[in-house]
């Protein structure tokens, strides 16, 4: 089975895969970009190009890696895989970077990774730019995709997949990190207990 969790910068995706990599210490974590030699070059390459193209490709060469190499071993060994960030992350970032480019780069997007595994469970946490913008405090002016219009984009992208898609659950993150975690992992042992 494979949970990704998924959200714009800020609404705190990272920290409730921390903390459930501490409640759930037999599952197999990972995320993307990866930890790979390849993902932290994609980390390095993103910050200083102005091409969605490029990113979106970088992006789709690391994911490739990472499901040959992570993904599809784990479940092929009946291992639960928990990834922060995941598909849906180049679909909403990159999609509406390129909204001006394609008619619809978001199913465009989409089919390009016809080819991979599309997860089981999504966990969506949900969260408005303005907020996630307060959130990430200082940081926000040196990220390249951190500006409330864009971030508007890129949540509406999310909930417009959510909405069509049942393999998202929408969490408010617009609450304490205990309140989220709580409502993550009510949702993690709801589906572990459907799926036994």
């Amino acid at each position: 089975m494979l949970i990704t969790i998924e959200g714009i910068d800020g609404s705190g995706k990272t920290s409730v895969w921390r903390m459930l990599r501490q409640e759930f210490p037999g599952f197999v974590f990972t995320r993307e970009p990866t930890d790979s030699d390849f993902g932290r070059y994609v980390k390095a390459e993103i910050g200083k190009s102005r091409n969605p193209f490029f990113d979106l490709f970088l992006f789709m060469a690391d994911h490739a890696l990472h499901v040959r190499n992570v993904i599809e071993p784990a479940i092929r060994e009946g291992k639960i895989v928990v990834c922060d960030r995941y598909i849906d992350s180049r679909i909403a970032y990159q999609g509406s970077a390129l909204e001006n480019t394609l008619d619809d780069p978001y199913e465009w997007i989409k089919k390009l990774h016809s080819w991979s595994r599309f997860p089981d469970i999504t966990l969506l946490l949900d969260l408005s730019p303005e907020k996630a913008i307060e959130r990430c405090g200082e940081r926000a002016s040196r990220m390249k995709f951190e500006n409330v219009e864009f971030l508007k984009k890129v949540r509406d992208a999310y909930l417009r997949m959510a909405g069509e898609e049942e393999r998202f659950v929408v969490i408010s993150a617009d609450r304490s990190l205990d309140d989220v975690f709580r409502d993550v992992k009510k949702t993690v042992t709801g589906v572990l207990s459907r799926n036994s």
